[in-house]
């Protein structure tokens, strides 16, 4: 499965890029990741509810998602404030994953 994800915004206008196939991953980071996807109900979710998303407040970030596996390919546009609650714990994971690359740089 390959995953483009970006962030960006908040009060520190944060710009957090990754991108990843899961064959690359870690086994461990795998199976999260899937897990997470998988809880987040994201093939699932309506267009509009990922297709919309306007940034109310300065500090509020921003998230673009791409998922593609051999059958689906879907993109997603949220903020902290449009996200569904069960897709934030993904993102939450995605970001930190961004953070961790940044730091290697």
């Amino acid at each position: 499965m390959y995953i483009q994800f970006s962030c960006s915004g908040g009060i520190a206008n944060f710009d957090l890029t990754f991108q990843t196939d899961t064959d690359e991953l870690p086994k461990e980071k795998t199976k999260e990741l899937l897990d997470l996807i998988e809880q987040s109900n994201l093939f699932s979710l309506e267009l509009s509810q990922g297709e919309v998303a306007t940034i109310q407040g300065a500090d509020a970030f921003l998230y673009e998602l791409r998922i593609e596996d051999d059958k689906k390919k879907k993109s997603f546009l949220f903020t902290d404030i449009t996200a569904p609650q069960e897709v934030r714990p993904l993102l939450d994971y995605l970001r930190n994953l961004a953070i961790a690359e940044k730091m290697r740089e």
